[in-house]
């Protein structure tokens, strides 16, 4: 794994699709040494869920599960997200959902037990796939926000660093990019933990279009916000 992969892996996201909680949290354990953040889901209805709510990077999803099976999750994801690296993992070498799969695009089919340097392979795989996807730098209409070092360069070559929360926030944009997010989805992803404090929202964008330009981040009416 190279260190660009590291860092973007380190940003990233994985929801992670398990029926068996042990395993589930077992393996959420090890995710948790290479990535930022690890949402679960037990079964593909809920995974669904997870998905629309969080925006994962990345899917690791098992194939037999109550309720929706891995395939179907899959399917459903392909109809609106071609690009999202998913990975399928199951205890059945099983050739007719092998096949199945194969039309998915996805990164790799891995039989259970996983071991830990078939994870490496595959998470490495992924983030090749994100760099290759989003690419070093964004380009924004008053200048090129540096994926890789966090910071913002307009088109007179001043470099303006974020704060983390900044950050945060670009990101969130730019992953979602041409995207209307919602306040309320905006609030949540940058404060999981506590209540985002009153108008906290609007000071952060208004800072943060001084630094990158004020008609990069729109909003539309009290709806939300999005990059084009």
């Amino acid at each position: 794994m190279t260190k660009e992969q590291r860092q973007v892996l380190e940003k990233s996201s994985v929801l992670l699709i398990e029926d068996e909680e042990r395993l589930r949290k077992s393996f959420k354990k090890v995710l948790s040494l290479y990535v930022g953040e690890v949402y679960e889901a037990s079964d593909g209805e809920e995974g669904l869920k997870v998905y629309e709510k969080r925006c994962p990077n990345i899917i690791i999803t098992d194939i037999r599960m109550p309720k929706m099976n891995g395939l179907d999750f899959i399917e459903t994801i392909r109809k609106t997200n071609k690009t999202i690296p998913i990975v399928v993992t199951s205890a059945y070498s099983d050739m007719d959902y092998l096949l199945k799969s194969i039309k998915l695009l996805l990164i790799e089919y891995l039989l259970k037990p996983i071991q830990e340097k078939d994870l490496i392979r595959v998470l490495s795989s992924c983030a090749a796939k994100l760099l290759e996807e989003n690419g070093a730098c964004a380009e924004l209409e008053s200048g090129r926000y540096d994926c890789q070092n966090r910071v913002f360069t307009d088109e007179k070559g001043a470099v303006y660093e974020l704060t983390a929360k900044e950050i945060e926030l670009l990101e969130l944009l730019l992953k979602n990019r041409g995207k209307l997010l919602s306040k309320e989805y905006i609030e949540e992803s940058l404060y999981i933990c506590d209540a985002a404090p009153a108008s906290a929202l609007k000071n952060i964008i208004f800072k943060l279009r001084k630094k990158i330009g004020y008609k990069t981040i729109l909003s539309v009416g009290r709806g939300g916000y999005k990059i084009k």
